[in-house]
């Protein structure tokens, strides 16, 4: 029974790091797409391909048998566009003006939004002082990695800043928005909120953009079926499935992770330099997922 439970356990950290690999490499995509398409078009683009890829997965296995009359329409509205369609849109707007390593390290806002609206929003994600500890020890990780991009972000639009806190903390509300959804499996509710966002988008992008996909270059092509079937069909699947297993809060935890991504992902491919300080803000953010998973499950196993 223990070694079942560690490997349940494992199987939620795996998660949690197949997210932070996808969602931090999406940030690059975005840059790259963005200038061409425009922010609307690029999100309308997108959700239609990821909800797209998600119906025919789910018609070629018989995920499609849903009970239409029990769905809470009205919260998978809220999860549309909270918990997609706008923090997509903010966060392509952005990168407009902030460069992309800069949105991949302000995405730590949303663990802090994650725990904290858990406590008053859900019932089993109560604000222990364990759970305090390993956010702020997570807040502590990505202030000593800021330390040397501060005079880039300040020198980026406070405008975009602003508006990638409030994506993330999006995101952070959708996530406990799905907490106690038990009508759809994680892929249909990631195929639903797909679909929704995808018919809110595509008029607001012809009205407008008027995009012209016919002149989009090959790699902006490439960079936008990566947003969707990997970034966003596969990653929503999963980031659904983990809350299901270990909650919104824990799921949050992948914003401290995707900057580490950034930074292998520059040392690895890009060349660039690792100092001692930056492994060292990674190995406290590390802590600090572990702390906020051990007081979950202590917290779990009080109440059962």
């Amino acid at each position: 029974m223990t070694h079942k439970f560690v490997q349940l356990r494992l199987l939620d950290f795996i998660i949690l790091f197949s997210l932070a690999l996808i969602w931090g490499s999406a940030f690059g995509a975005i840059k790259i797409a963005v200038e061409m398409t425009g922010p609307l078009s690029l999100v309308a683009v997108r959700t239609f391909i990821g909800c797209a890829a998600l119906l025919l997965f789910l018609s070629l296995t018989g995920g499609l048998k849903i009970d239409f009359g029990q769905l809470p329409y009205r919260r998978l509205l809220a999860i549309s566009l909270i918990g997609t369609a706008l923090p997509f849109f903010l966060i392509s707007w952005a990168e407009q003006f902030v460069d992309s390593a800069v949105a991949g390290l302000l995405n730590g806002a949303g663990p802090l939004v994650a725990v904290l609206g858990g406590h008053f929003v859900t019932r089993d994600e109560l604000l222990t002082r364990g759970k305090l500890l390993g956010v702020l020890v997570g807040l502590c990780g990505m202030v000593i990695l800021l330390r040397d991009g501060l005079s880039v972000i300040g020198s980026a639009s406070v405008w975009g800043q602003l508006a990638l806190i409030l994506a993330f903390g999006c995101y952070a509300s959708g996530n406990l928005m799905v907490r106690g959804q038990r009508v759809l499996s994680a892929m249909q509710l990631a195929c639903f909120s797909l679909g929704i966002s995808t018919l809110v988008i595509i008029p607001l992008a012809l009205w407008l953009e008027t995009p012209e996909p016919m002149g989009w270059s090959l790699p902006v092509w490439a960079a936008l079926l990566w947003l969707s079937l990997v970034s966003t069909a596969l990653g929503f699947t999963l980031r659904y499935i983990l809350i299901a297993r270990a909650g919104a809060g824990f799921t949050a935890n992948v914003g401290f992770l995707i900057p580490v991504v950034a930074v292998l992902i520059g040392y690895f491919v890009l060349g660039e330099e690792v100092t001692a300080l930056t492994i060292f803000a990674m190995l406290v953010i590390l802590l600090s997922l572990f702390i906020t998973k051990q007081a979950g499950v202590r917290l779990g196993s009080r109440n059962v």
